[in-house]
């Protein structure tokens, strides 16, 4: 009798212990499909990176294919609706949006960012195809594009005339959105200094 006691005593441990194992290795099997999956920060940017490139070559060859027109950056104001033919963007400034529009082509030079640029700031129009055109009375011109180290230099010469503090990001988002979607590094450099295109608009004084 004792010897089944003792026998029975030592099975209901051994039990005890297989539950506790299984229970352990239940609770490190959830632990692990909980634990979140990390990625470093620069592998995230080099995708990022690499995708937007893979899309401005894509815009390239469409601009290419279209010997009659160009894609710009115009603005849809905040509370405006959208024309048609007009597709809006992501929400900057003042609460407006971007707005890529169809224009004629004015030069066709072979080169996308440079020909994008110079029939944008041919248009003298405020409002062409419903949207806001900021940049309509300043006298930017479009002096060279080229690719210098794997970024796209974009020099103009000129002067930005705001209408008030919106469109002072309206006018270089314009610029900076149109060249982005066929480049995807670059840097405006206006009148001979990146540092006249980057403190445009800049009240605090700051800026340099």
């Amino acid at each position: 009798m004792k010897k089944t006691f003792l026998i029975s005593v030592f099975s209901i441990i051994l039990a005890g212990a297989g539950c506790a194992s299984v229970t352990k290795v239940a609770d490190q099997a959830a632990e692990e499909a909980v634990k979140p999956i990390t990625v470093p920060i620069e592998a995230l940017g080099q995708a990022k990176t690499k995708l937007a490139d893979v899309q401005a070559g894509l815009n390239r060859q469409g601009e290419a294919a279209d010997a009659d027109n160009v894609t710009v950056v115009m603005v849809l104001t905040e509370g405006s609706l959208t024309p048609a033919g007009v597709t809006p963007g992501k929400v900057f400034g003042c609460n407006d949006r971007l707005a890529y529009v169809k224009v004629p082509r004015q030069t066709d030079s072979g080169d996308a960012v440079a020909d994008s640029l110079t029939s944008l700031l041919a248009i003298k129009d405020t409002n062409p195809n419903g949207a806001y055109n900021a940049l309509a009375n300043s006298t930017f011109l479009l002096e060279k594009v080229a690719v210098v180290g794997g970024v796209t230099e974009v020099r103009l010469k000129g002067e930005a005339r705001s209408g008030g503090v919106c469109d002072d990001p309206r006018i270089k988002t314009q610029i900076e959105e149109t060249v982005r979607r066929l480049a995807a590094k670059f840097a405006i450099i206006l009148n001979g200094s990146e540092a006249n295109w980057r403190c445009l608009g800049d009240l605090s004084g700051e800026c340099k």
